[in-house]
């Protein structure tokens, strides 16, 4: 910063190198840190300080970067605002608590209830069929209540319990239905159209990693619950 006496008169002049070594200071920053958020910060932060120079280092302003400084800033400020309001802390209550520390613990509460938004609660009845072997699979299908069962050519293959997924290897794999989901009593399920959710985890890195976790340790379980009914000789 230059501080210089004219007409008795203290004024900042902005056009010097200092304002820019500070900008290309924060770009550094920016770069260097591994949070998107701070990254979007430290970005509009380095992006202000350019504007004065902008502004008044010419005879006329200079309209070209001024203006992609501003659509640059205004971009990171959406992002920032969208980025803190799924972190901001919630308060989670009843079924949605227990399903978000059963199901989906490596979450944060913003980002959970962003799922649950684009989801719906389903009631089914005991006998109703919400997957059919070798079928196109369209929703990902989430048990919070009841018992459904997985028949492959008419056999009882595992049950699924409350805080398990139907539809997962089909979401995963993009392949047909390899089994039947029969509703063994009255149960209800969360629906997320199949699309939809990848639509959201291709925009949502981070959040893909942790769904592609939740998954993961379904996938185990039911492996695990189905090898323990093979190797159950009352089943035989």
């Amino acid at each position: 910063m230059v501080i210089h006496q004219m007409l008795g008169i203290a004024s900042w002049n902005p056009c010097v190198t200092d304002i820019i070594h500070l900008a290309n200071v924060l770009y550094l920053l920016s770069y260097l840190v591994r949070d998107i958020l701070w990254l979007r910060v430290l970005s509009v932060m380095a992006g202000l300080c350019l504007m004065p120079y902008y502004c008044h280092c010419g005879e006329h302003p200079l309209w070209a970067p001024i203006s992609w400084n501003a659509l640059f800033t205004a971009v990171n400020v959406f992002q920032i605002v969208v980025l803190v309001g799924e972190r901001w802390p919630r308060t989670l209550r009843g079924p949605e608590k227990k399903l978000y520390e059963k199901v989906f613990p490596e979450l944060k509460p913003g980002e959970f209830v962003k799922l649950l938004r684009m989801s719906e609660r389903m009631e089914v009845a005991a006998g109703t069929m919400l997957v059919e072997q070798g079928a196109d699979v369209q929703d990902m299908l989430l048990l919070t209540e009841g018992e459904l069962e997985v028949r492959v050519n008419g056999d009882s293959i595992v049950s699924i319990q409350p805080g398990q997924f139907i539809g997962e290897m089909s979401f995963i794999t993009g392949d047909k239905a390899s089994a039947d989901v029969i509703a063994v009593v009255p149960s209800v399920v969360v629906r997320c159209s199949q699309e939809s959710l990848k639509r959201l985890l291709e925009n949502k890195p981070g959040m893909a990693i942790k769904i592609q976790a939740a998954l993961g340790r379904d996938v185990v379980a039911k492996l695990r619950n189905q090898s323990g009914r093979v190797n159950d000789p009352e089943r035989h």
